[in-house]
């Protein structure tokens, strides 16, 4: 939530900056961002306590999050790229912004990583 208004307010700066096109690629950027932090709290979501087994399957679950995160985002910066071509520093400028929201936000609302979402 926190990381979602952080990247509001870097779309509303920039569009006071840079204008209409300069805000979608801002509010582009921010929302990979965004996703790339939903699909790392969805994995540990789905990771209940009896899953984890072995340190190879944790493991593997670790490089695996990783890869998708990593191909999600590529994958979204491409787009972002070709869709925003005018303004390609806009769109790194919102993802730039989004983590470190993320980075700030996290800890700030309490979150302590998977023991967190023990009942």
């Amino acid at each position: 939530m926190g990381q979602g208004l952080i990247v509001l307010a870097g779309t509303m700066l920039a569009y006071l900056y840079g204008g209409l096109i300069a805000a979608g690629a801002a509010m582009f950027g921010g929302l990979v961002a965004v996703a790339n932090g939903g699909l790392l709290m969805w994995r540990m979501r789905s990771a209940g306590p009896g899953e984890y087994g072995s340190a190879q399957r944790v493991l593997w679950r670790v490089y695996r999050t990783g890869l998708e995160r990593f191909a999600l985002a590529g994958a979204l910066l491409a787009l972002g790229m070709v869709l925003f071509e005018q303004d390609r520093s806009a769109v790194v400028a919102g993802l730039v912004l989004g983590q470190l929201a993320w980075l700030v936000v996290a800890p700030a609302s309490g979150f302590k990583g998977p023991a967190s979402f023990k009942d």
